[in-house]
């Protein structure tokens, strides 16, 4: 925490180490998060690029409520949902709760990285958003909320219904090992 408010001391200050000290730390997370919601590493880029240049400029708007690190990804991810937007791709869900504890450490051992990847694409943008930022970023279920300005209840539920859509995407290609249908 401390170094963080350093940071960002620094980079309201405009020091051209701190500037770059985010880049490195956060830019290639960015572009891995942007890239499996976005589907297209050429435009991950281009919004990481425009994510960076907003944090930049708009620094001083910076409230210091959550962390640097979320405060970052918020704007990253609202760039990334604008292009989905732009794209049609945006659909309006009802959250629901359906639920199956084991189903991530399930998905988890028995199937391909590469394959995950392909068939986490093919699915709605707000699920993959939820789950991209839950599994391959870590961030708990209340950063996410606070991140996507949703509710954790909201977050919970679209976890669920995420795991069970790629579950169920999933086992419809067999790809589950020992997997009861």
């Amino acid at each position: 925490m401390v170094a963080e408010k350093l940071l960002i001391r620094n980079l309201k200050k405009g020091h051209e180490d701190a500037y770059r000290q985010v880049v490195e730390e956060y830019g290639n997370k960015l572009l891995r998060t942007c890239c499996l919601i976005l589907k297209d590493r050429e435009e991950a880029e281009d919004v990481v690029q425009e994510a960076l240049i907003r944090v930049f400029q708009k620094l001083n708007t910076f409230k210091e409520n959550s962390g640097l690190y979320t405060w970052i990804y918020t704007i990253a991810l609202n760039l990334c949902r604008d292009r989905l937007r732009k794209k049609q791709e945006l659909l309006v869900l009802e959250d629901e709760w359906v639920g199956s504890d084991d189903v991530e450490s399930h998905v988890e051992k028995n199937i391909d990285r590469e394959l995950l990847k392909k068939e986490l694409f093919e699915i709605n943008p707000t699920y993959r958003e939820t789950l991209v930022l839950f599994y391959f970023d870590d961030f708990s279920i209340k950063e996410i909320s606070e991140m996507l300005n949703e509710k954790e209840g909201t977050i919970k539920s679209r976890l669920s219904r995420g795991r069970n859509i790629l579950k169920e995407k999933l086992l419809k290609g067999g790809q589950l090992n020992g997997e009861e249908r």
